[in-house]
């Protein structure tokens, strides 16, 4: 492995190979959004997943503000435990 990071700087062959991936990435994604049909493939899919997303998130709010009720009661309980 290839450290990025020493004492003597960033490491020219590592940052080197991390430019070429970035690089390639960028060049990528540049030909996938360059036609029409893509944009409209990665728009559809990032709305699915972004209401899926907020579907879960909302499920989880509902299960946590359960949880949270339910523990206010069983402090409550053991608080008026405590003064007896």
């Amino acid at each position: 492995m290839i450290r990025m990071v020493s004492k003597k700087g960033i490491n020219p062959v590592g940052a080197g190979i991390v430019g070429a991936v970035v690089g390639a990435a960028v060049g990528a994604a540049a030909v996938a959004l360059s036609d029409e049909k893509n944009r409209k493939k990665i728009k559809n899919k990032f709305n699915e997943y972004k209401k899926e997303g907020q579907k879960i998130y909302s499920d989880l709010k509902g299960k946590v503000e359960d949880m949270s009720s339910e523990g206010k009661k069983k402090f409550e309980e053991v608080k008026k435990d405590l003064k007896k």
